[in-house]
């Protein structure tokens, strides 16, 4: 007997014995499946739409960002320009507009905004000349002045807020949202947070700095100090107790700092000493 055939013929007669028992039926074509597949898969070419539409929103979403990111720097350019105490500049805005700056002034404005917005945020003195055109706006922190085309002259030091106008017509703005109207030879300033305006104001006097002419009218004697100090660039330690003194004349540049410290000092029985380069000292007479 053959080893071959005794381990085939049990497996033959295993298999014809099973799948001889079931049948299959066929209720359908093998034409008819094809046709229904083909039906199926034109109907639904999901993986390719999917595709297409990402890549779209990619794109857009790409597109949004370049546009977000480019306002934002659009938002943010801005361009500075400082006056250092002891000089005088003039800053030439993109409009043909300027402003003379004195000693310790600063303003800032975005450039790449100006053409559609002519604002500027400012802390010192300074003489605007404004070309005409849309709405031309000055912010400080004590006040803000809104002009189209005119000629006027900002104070905004520390507490203190005053604008001049000279030309045209300002509206000046105060923290507390009080508005009022200057017209030329108008002068306004703020006084315990509430616009005190002057008519008839002697306006030349508002700009005499522009000619290192300084008028004072009863100002506390710190405010000619620190005037002092930034024209000649020097520091002067002033006694507090004599901060509030108050002080009325004037001075001119062309004289020495220490010719204008005497001259300021006599008539009001102080003194001044030079206590290093550039360093001074003033003291009531003992």
């Amino acid at each position: 007997m053959n080893d071959k055939n005794i381990h085939s013929d049990p497996l033959n007669d295993f298999e014809k014995d099973f799948f001889g028992r079931g049948k299959i039926n066929w209720e359908k074509s093998e034409a008819d499946v094809w046709n229904e597949l083909q039906v199926k898969m034109d109907k639904n070419p999901a993986k390719e739409v999917h595709l297409r539409n990402s890549w779209v929103q990619w794109a857009a979403a790409a597109v949004v960002l370049l546009i977000l990111g480019f306002g934002a720097v659009i938002s943010s350019w801005q361009k500075t320009i400082e006056c250092r105490p002891g000089e005088h500049l003039v800053a030439a805005l993109p409009d043909g507009s300027s402003v003379d700056l004195n000693a310790a002034s600063k303003l800032v404005y975005n450039p790449l905004k100006w053409k559609w917005e002519r604002k500027l945020k400012f802390e010192g003195e300074g003489f605007f000349n404004v070309e005409k055109g849309s709405t031309f706006i000055v912010e400080s922190n004590n006040g803000t002045t809104q002009v189209l085309g005119t000629s006027f002259n900002i104070y905004a030091r520390e507490e203190n807020y005053r604008v001049t106008c000279l030309t045209g017509k300002v509206q000046v703005t105060s923290p507390g949202n009080e508005k009022v109207i200057l017209l030329p030879q108008n002068h306004v300033e703020l006084e315990a947070g509430k616009l005190v305006v002057t008519k008839l104001f002697e306006s030349e006097k508002a700009i005499s700095w522009k000619q290192n002419y300084f008028y004072f009218a009863g100002r506390p004697l710190k405010e000619v100090i620190d005037e002092i100090e930034r024209q000649y660039a020097v520091t002067i330690k002033l006694d507090p107790e004599l901060n509030n003194r108050n002080f009325g004349s004037n001075f001119s540049k062309q004289h020495s700092v220490e010719d204008v410290l005497d001259f300021v000092c006599k008539p009001m029985n102080l003194k001044f000493e030079k206590q290093a380069n550039n360093v001074y000292i003033v003291t009531a007479e003992s």
